[in-house]
Order: structure tokens, then C-alpha cells, then sequence
């Protein structure tokens, strides 16, 4: 009978195994270059992220982390009319409230509705005026749309009817209300003081105690002042920003586009002012996701509406500043990368050194290179997953918070490291590229010597 010699036959697991083991060996070693190359794979992948910033993407992103509110122009700076804000409604899948400016004489005088002492600027905090700027018509649904705001009251229903916001309602809590329409205030230039009867004095309390007082409002009409009645107060958080916290968007008007002291109108008057329109800006509150933001910062592409949010604003300002790290933020990945390759390299070289003897034995029992190389992949392959495992998510987390350093220390409102799917795969592929690429020259040199030859270095 023939006799046939063949030659063993490493299994993979037994390989996984072999290569396991050897690396528990040295434990702090192996730690160490675990959190070396995790820490490599991280930089890198902050390095990617910006390297591949996407401007249209960062807009999208930074509207919902960072806007408060998003404003809607017409390019021509005509005014919108209710079909043109049911359609802009339509298209960008939100409630809208309008925002115009007016002049003066439109709005009412609060401090003719007010009587006592001339209040300090500490009295007045958080008060910015004593009268409108501007005038507002708003929906519960463009309320609600909006963070932080609410209403008491009711929203205005006919032209004589109107809500306060809450910073200009606390005039009233500081000086109280005056009745001027029951009983006119009468004003002594000489000594710079005012005559009123007390009787038409009403202490304010709270903001309820204004809802049915009433306001001189000028008729749009030509007409008469009409009796305005106080019907709500729309609440919020008096000194903090309101919709929006930039102005002048229209070059022929410089205005401030919030509500903290505007005067929230009904439609009829609106469209009274305004010859037939309800408002020349539109705004709502901001979007509540990137799908919902990339609608509106489409909106703004297209050159149909101007689209006016802070998240815009700032990523046209650091266009230029952002557009000079990508660049160098490439070379800055590619380094982290040669430097974890380098790890591996080093990792691998040694553990060949405390594992020559053992391969020379097992080649002499008859295992083949391939085998050998199988041990040695098998090392570098687990450290690169393990380093993988750690570096994703750490990435990803860092990524939102330095977002958000960014935007607490230095006011940035950009989301300058945009998570995408390529992040986390660019640092997957660099893992195990670099371990095939660091492992495969030392592994295959040892795997190419004799087994009395590896015995011998072993010794």
C-alpha cells in the first residue's frame, strides 16, 4: 500500500486562537497600543469629518441645533399675501406668522396708558420700550412652532382687537394702566409732569389683569382711532432673544425681527395696512429636523424667497475660514493614519519576537506559511477591530460636542463636523487597511523561513 504524506492544516479558529492568546500575554503592551490607535482612528475621523464639511449640509444641520426661528422674504421686498404664505405653508411643511414693520403712527403709544413714576432702567429690565415697532399676525399653529412662546389669552379676531407680547405687557406691571380713552392724561411742560385722575388707575398685577383694557389703535383706513381691546399676552421669557436675533434684512427697512415688542394684529387689520397683503416678512419658529431644514435652505437656493436664519448668516460669514482647515485637515488625517499603521507595524514585529520559537515548532510539525500568516492576521485584525469598536462612536460623540464647545465658547452656530455615513466606514476601511498593510511585510518575511531557521533565531 502507497503511503501519502499530507501536510497539516492550521484551522482559522485554531489561528484566532493562537493570535489571541499571545496577545494577552503582554496586557499593559497591548492596552496601550489599543488606546494609541483608537486614539489615532478618532483624530482621523474628526479629520475626514471636516475634511469633508458640506456646506449645504452644515446649514441644514446648524438650523435645527442652533436657530431660533426661521424668516421668509420675496426677493422684490413685496409683501405677502394670504394664497403666497398658503403656498410658502405648503411647500415648506410649516406654519408661518408675518412680521411687517409700520410706521409710527400706526402703533399705539403705551406710555399714554400708563401713569406713576418714570421707572429705573432696573425697574424696566427686560423691557425694551414703551411702544411698538412693529406689527405681527400670528396663529396658534405659528405659536406653537416657536420655542419657548405661549399665549394667555386669545389671538386677535377683528381689526379692534390686539395681544401685547410679554415685554412690552410689563410696562404696565411697572407703571400700571392708565384708562386714557375714559379720561385724558393732560401734560404740564412746565414742570414736565403729568395730571391724571386716579380713579381711571388700575394696579397690574399679572398679565391677566390686562387682558380687556383698551389701547388707542390708528384706523388703516384714514379713519378715527379705534378702541382697541387687549385680548391676549404672548408669553415668553422677557430679554431673551425672540424669533430672530438679526435685523435690517430688507435695505429699505432697518427693523428687529422678534417679537419682543411687536404688537400681534388679526388679519383684517393686517390686510387693511398693507393694501390687501397680511405680512412682509414671514417667519416660524425653527425647523425640528434636517429633512425639514434642507426644505427651507432648498426654498433659499432656488432664488425664489430670501431665507434669513443664524445658521445661514454665520456659515456665509466663516465660508472662507472653514473652506482653509479642510485643506489641512486632509494632511492631518493622513498623518493619524501612518501613525496608527506605525502602531500595528510595531505591535506585530514584536510579537513575531516572542513568538518565533513557537511558529519554528509548529512549522516543524508541518504547518505551511499560509498558516503562519493566518496567526499573525489574526493579531493585527482583532487590535484593528477592538480600536474600531472604540474609535466610531467616540468619534461621533466628540464630533457633537465640539459642535457645541464651538457654539458656547466662541458663539460659532455652525455645525462644523457633520456626521454622515462616511465617517464611520472611512474609519472602519482605515482599521483593517492599515492592519493588512502594517502586518503583511514582517508576517510574511517570518512566514518564508525554514522551521530549523525560526528555531534557531528563537534560541
Amino acid at each position: 500500500m502507497e503511503t501519502t504524506f499530507r501536510r497539516a492544516k492550521l484551522s482559522l479558529l485554531a489561528a484566532v486562537r493562537i493570535g489571541s492568546h499571545g496577545m494577552l500575554q503582554k496586557p499593559v503592551r497591548l492596552l496601550i497600543v489599543l488606546f494609541l490607535t483608537a486614539v489615532a482612528l478618532i483624530l482621523f475621523g474628526l479629520s475626514v469629518t471636516v475634511a469633508m464639511y458640506d456646506e449645504d449640509r452644515a446649514i441644514a444641520e446648524s438650523m435645527v441645533l442652533y436657530d431660533r426661528a426661521t424668516i421668509v422674504a420675496k426677493p422684490d421686498g413685496s409683501a405677502f399675501s394670504e394664497e403666497e404664505l398658503a403656498v410658502l405653508e405648503e411647500r415648506a411643511g410649516k406654519a408661518f406668522g408675518t412680521l411687517s414693520p409700520a410706521p409710527p403712527e400706526l402703533l399705539p403709544d403705551l406710555m399714554l396708558f400708563s401713569a406713576g413714576s418714570y421707572p429705573t432702567s432696573e425697574e424696566l429690565k427686560g423691557c425694551l420700550r414703551g411702544s411698538p415697532s412693529s406689527f405681527a399676525v400670528l396663529s396658534e399653529e405659528a405659536i406653537g412652532e416657536a420655542e419657548g412662546y405661549s399665549l394667555t389669552g386669545r389671538l386677535p379676531a377683528k381689526k379692534e382687537e390686539i395681544v401685547l407680547p410679554a415685554c412690552l405687557a410689563k410696562t404696565f406691571t411697572v407703571l400700571n394702566y392708565y384708562d386714557e380713552i375714559a379720561s385724558p392724561q393732560v401734560y404740564h411742560k412746565d414742570s414736565y409732569t403729568w395730571e391724571y385722575d386716579e380713579a381711571h388707575l388700575t394696579t397690574i398685577s399679572s398679565h391677566e389683569d390686562l387682558i380687556g383694557k383698551k389701547l388707542y389703535l390708528a384706523d388703516p383706513a384714514g379713519g378715527g382711532p379705534l378702541q382697541a381691546s387687549i385680548v391676549g399676552i404672548l408669553e415668553y421669557e422677557c430679554g431673551q432673544w425672540g424669533y430672530h436675533d438679526q435685523g435690517g434684512y430688507n435695505d429699505q427697512e432697518e427693523m428687529s425681527l422678534t417679537l419682543e415688542d411687536q404688537l400681534v394684529v388679526s388679519e383684517e387689520y393686517a390686510k387693511e395696512a398693507l393694501g390687501g397683503s397680511v405680512g412682509m416678512y414671514a417667519l416660524a419658529g425653527r425647523p425640528r429636523s434636517s429633512a425639514e431644514a434642507a426644505v427651507l435652505y432648498e426654498l433659499l437656493k432656488s432664488g425664489e424667497y430670501l431665507v434669513c436664519t443664524d445658521a445661514v448668516t454665520q456659515v456665509e460669514d466663516y465660508r472662507e475660514t472653514i473652506s482653509g482647515f479642510t485643506g489641512a485637515f486632509v494632511g492631518v488625517g493622513a498623518a493619524f493614519a501612518v501613525f496608527a499603521g506605525a502602531l500595528i507595524f510595531q505591535f506585530i514585529n514584536l510579537s513575531i519576537e516572542a513568538k518565533r520559537g513557537q511558529v519554528g515548532i509548529l512549522r516543524a510539525l508541518g504547518a505551511r506559511s499560509y498558516d503562519v500568516c493566518r496567526i499573525f492576521f489574526s493579531e493585527s485584525f482583532i487590535l484593528a477591530l477592538v480600536s474600531v469598536a472604540v474609535a466610531i462612536p467616540a468619534t461621533i460623540g466628540l464630533s457633537y460636542a465640539v459642535n457645541k464647545i464651538l457654539a458656547e465658547l466662541f458663539f460659532i452656530r455652525i455645525a462644523v463636523l457633520n456626521f454622515t455615513v462616511w465617517m464611520p466606514v472611512s474609519i472602519f476601511l482605515l482599521g483593517f487597511v492599515i492592519a493588512l498593510v502594517a502586518t503583511v511585510v514582517p508576517v510574511l518575511k517570518e512566514a518564508r523561513k525554514a522551521p530549523i531557521d525560526a528555531i534557531r533565531d528563537a534560541a
